[in-house]
């Protein structure tokens, strides 16, 4: 075994000559030192990457606690400042609702719900008006976005209030009468898609469902404009009131009135049906002032 060992653990010499070839060194170096020097410098490069790597890993690290600290604080703030305007807005409306209210009586209009009904089956329909902004926007901007909508709101309420107060003709002209009887399966503003596709769409009235043949009546005195087939709202009536008001009906089953007729409040001038792009039997109907649509139930009792 002492001579296999000694066979094995050969040496080797290792020259340092200098360039003038004086004082010429000699290292006797071993087999088993020459390993030993090999694995060692394999350990030190070993430990010096593993080491490098988990330093910038660890900076690394740093950088997205660092990150998601800021976008937690952000998250907290946006929804600190969410609440407070959410707030204002809840005021808002409890302001608008009294104007509402006041107006009404000011009319001699009932606060009672329009007549309770059971539909063959609920409808919606008409065009969807996607906006693909609007899904752009962080939970304060579309807080903001309703508010808006209410500051114009509460300024139509505003002049209504001024204007009914002495003028007939124009109460007369206000879009006030409900439509039709029957449930409300859409409201104005956004909404699910009924026909699938988009998340949401934006509904420019209320969609009302009844039975086939129900009477729909004039919201307000006015002459009809358009009496005929309207794309998405199949068979639809479209009344001008005056005063910048208009009104639309939409999905009829049967047109009673034609173009440049006078209509008063109250009249007939259609029957409810399920034409152009609906699920099913129902009115869709829009009120405009100056062509920008307007919340039914604004002026509905």
């Amino acid at each position: 075994m002492k001579k296999t060992w000694k066979r094995k653990n050969k040496k080797y010499t290792l020259l340092l000559i200098p360039q003038n070839a004086d004082g010429t060194k000699r290292i006797n170096l071993s087999t088993r030192l020459v390993m030993s020097i090999a694995a060692g410098v394999l350990i030190f490069v070993s430990a010096s990457f593993t080491i490098s790597y988990l330093f910038c890993k660890s900076q690394d690290d740093i950088q997205k606690v660092d990150a998601l600290k800021a976008t937690n604080s952000e998250q907290t703030t946006t929804i600190h400042n969410l609440a407070k305007e959410l707030e204002r807005m809840e005021e808002q409306q409890l302001l608008i609702k009294e104007k509402q209210a006041k107006l009404k009586e000011m009319m001699g209009i009932s606060t009672e719900s329009n007549e309770e009904t059971t539909p063959s089956r609920g409808g919606q329909g008409g065009q969807d008006w996607v906006c693909s902004a609007r899904y752009d926007m962080d939970e304060l901007e579309r807080a903001q976005w309703v508010k808006t909508e209410m500051d114009r709101q509460e300024k139509e309420v505003d002049e209504l209030l001024a204007r009914v107060s002495n003028d007939l003709e124009y109460f007369r002209s206000m879009p006030n009468q409900w439509p039709v009887s029957g449930e409300i399966t859409s409201y104005f503003g956004w909404r699910s898609s009924p026909f699938g596709g988009q998340s949401e769409s934006y509904h420019n009235g209320i969609d009302i469902a009844n039975n086939v043949g129900c009477d729909i009546v004039a919201a307000a005195d006015g002459i009809v404009i358009q009496a005929g087939w309207l794309g998405a709202y199949g068979r639809t009536i479209t009344i001008d009131h005056g005063y910048g008001f208009k009104t639309m009906y939409g999905h009829n089953y049967r047109l009673l009135v034609q173009e440049g007729e006078q209509v008063k409040k109250g009249d007939v001038i259609a029957t409810l049906g399920s034409s152009g792009r609906s699920t099913g039997p129902h009115l869709h109907f829009t009120i405009y002032k100056y062509d920008t649509p307007l919340d039914p139930m604004l002026f509905l009792p």
